[in-house]
């Protein structure tokens, strides 16, 4: 068995994925971009680049890999990479099966021309018999392959990932200070001016703050509008900084309105914390609902509403924090993503 997997970008998570679940299964990979957002210390001896080579270079690497190889799987399906993978397979008489990993959930595009054009699209691929669908969560995410015409036999559930242990936090201990975090870019979709208006509307005289990390072009306007003690902007934060933050805080709040996944739900989960995040997060229907490991809010007074709960019910911190570990400890870990992965490898016969 050969199988060939092509990530978008070298980011912090992904290099996690590769070391503790692709090299050990003996999956070789490339990286399509050789710079990402969330870029680690931590680095792979003879990693390819796709970025690093011409156009010629690229086609004949990406030929290669589809001829050489039992089974392709690409990252996302609306990138080169996997337009000329699709395309090498059709035109083979010697087919391979090959897999689209996607974290996006079903959005119908309102605007006519992109829903035609969408539909046209991801129709011609889903319904290819030699292509499987990587969905990145059980529900929404799964319920695009299946709106495109793929059918469901062909779905796999490959679980959006962190490194867990780097999280984990025994016997957690709440602070004094009721301590409200995010982390995440400061874009407006973010809705972090949302959030500071929100904590000091019903926590100005509490004893509490909002710890907000992340850089972008917003962070010098909301430092000024939102100029108080009790709000602390650090800007971008990575490794043991950012981990000592997610450990000393007692609860994380997402009110993101659009975001396929949001892997810093994950981290906040397995850091013990206790998570209000928005409906439009994808992780939500899978870390979230139905797990008691934190609220989903859809509106702005219902976080507020919900932040307050957990400021007065330090009961209820508690067992959604204990719920959130074995959530993350027991299930949703690198475990189930080798078992889903080899489940697919078994259905193709490889």
């Amino acid at each position: 068995m050969r199988v060939f997997c092509y990530f978008v970008e070298p980011a912090s998570y992904t290099i996690d994925l590769i070391v503790n679940v692709h090299l050990k299964q003996g999956i070789e990979y490339a990286f399509i971009n050789n710079k990402s957002e969330a870029m680690t210390k931590v680095s792979l001896s003879s990693s390819t680049f796709l970025s690093h080579f011409s156009l010629i270079q690229k086609i004949k690497f990406i030929r290669s890999r589809r001829k050489e190889y039992d089974f392709v799987i690409i990252n996302g399906y609306n990138n080169y990479v996997f337009v000329l993978t699709f395309l090498f397979n059709i035109f083979s008489v010697n087919k391979k099966y090959i897999a689209t990993e996607s974290d996006t959930q079903l959005k119908i595009p309102n605007n006519i021309i992109k829903r035609i054009i969408k539909y046209i699209y991801l129709n011609i691929i889903f319904r290819n018999k030699y292509v499987l669908g990587f969905a990145g969560g059980t529900y929404t995410h799964k319920d695009l392959f299946i709106h495109y015409g793929m059918k469901e036999e062909r779905i796999f559930m490959i679980p959006m990932m962190v490194n867990n242990k780097k999280y984990y936090h025994e016997n957690k201990i709440f602070p004094d200070k009721f301590t409200f975090l995010f982390v995440g870019r400061l874009l407006d979709t973010k809705n972090v001016d949302v959030l500071c208006e929100r904590f000091l509307s019903s926590f100005s005289n509490k004893y509490s703050e909002l710890i907000i990390v992340g850089g972008g072009l917003n962070l010098e306007v909301y430092k000024t509008k939102y100029k108080n003690e009790r709000i602390l902007f650090k800007g971008s934060v990575y490794g043991d900084e950012l981990l000592k933050l997610y450990h000393n805080s007692s609860s994380f709040v997402f009110p993101s309105t659009l975001e396929q996944w949001g892997l810093v739900v994950n981290e906040a989960l397995a850091s013990s914390l206790p998570v209000i995040a928005h409906k439009e997060v994808g992780s939500v229907f899978d870390l979230i609902k139905g797990k008691e490991t934190g609220f989903v809010i859809e509106s702005w007074t219902e976080l507020e509403d919900k932040m307050l709960e957990l400021y007065n019910n330090s009961e209820l911190c508690k067992q959604f924090s204990e719920n959130a570990t074995l959530l993350m400890k027991e299930k949703w870990n690198y475990e189930m993503y080798k078992k889903n992965l080899l489940e697919s490898f078994k259905f193709i016969g490889i």
